[in-house]
């Protein structure tokens, strides 16, 4: 069975990484370990969802994309923000975000769910939407 968690903002549109990492800070703050988040939204962006897909280790969290669109499909989302923190504060990606990004982007394509941004978040954050990887919010 999946229950979906309530959402702090219900109403707040996410329009950029800086409210999907605000957001996800409720949740990922303090965290000593890897989380992957999935926020499914509305067509309009407004949260409908999110869900602590993985929890990994000090450095790497691993998901499939059947976990990641499971509870948006569930949520009649139309659109996805993956969020994860690195413990260290470094927000740089990995070959491994960016290898992940690519496969859940092209997952998503298939589904029709778009993948809006991935955001990872340390010291600050960093969006793939904003350096050109993801399509638009």
């Amino acid at each position: 069975m999946v229950k979906e968690k309530k959402v702090p903002y219900t109403s707040e549109v996410i329009n950029g990484p800086e409210k999907a990492a605000k957001l996800a800070e409720t949740i990922l703050k303090d965290a000593d370990r890897e989380y992957l988040l999935v926020i499914s939204v509305d067509s309009k962006g407004r949260p409908l969802a999110i869900e602590i897909v993985s929890i990994g280790t000090v450095n790497a969290t691993l998901a499939e994309p059947r976990e990641i669109f499971k509870h948006a499909i569930l949520a009649n989302a139309v659109g996805i923000i993956l969020v994860h923190n690195h413990p260290s504060g470094d927000c740089i990606p990995s070959e491994e975000d960016e290898e992940m990004t690519r496969r859940i982007n092209e997952s998503g394509k298939l589904l029709g769910i778009l993948v809006r941004d991935h955001v990872i978040i340390g010291d600050g954050y960093f969006s793939f939407h904003e350096e050109g990887d993801i399509l638009k919010y």
